[in-house]
């Protein structure tokens, strides 16, 4: 399994449009073969920054949905919103690499 953090900073007129996106599309990426789990975090101190926290299958599960036309077309609306370049990392339980 892959532990996904992405890390995004939402210029502030765009926040709640942000916020709106991502859970009106929650489904619809946990609907994604191989996505089992979707948070969306925003930090406490500085409402501009995000954090997606997400689980796949496998880093093929991965790569097919960020492939997709589904992602492509969120993406390009999202990217508009940047305050910054966006950061992400894929993780492994440090307990149970292979």
């Amino acid at each position: 399994m892959i532990i996904r953090f992405v890390k995004l900073e939402i210029l502030p007129k765009h926040i709640n449009a942000f916020k709106e996106l991502t859970e009106n599309e929650k489904a619809d990426i946990l609907a994604f073969e191989g996505c089992s789990y979707l948070q969306v975090l925003q930090d406490q101190n500085n409402p501009s920054i995000f954090f997606t926290v997400s689980h796949w299958e496998s880093e093929l599960a991965l790569n097919i949905y960020r492939e997709s036309d589904f992602f492509r077309g969120n993406w390009s609306q999202v990217k508009q919103w940047f305050a910054n370049k966006p950061q992400a990392w894929s993780m492994k339980d440090a307990n149970n690499i292979q």
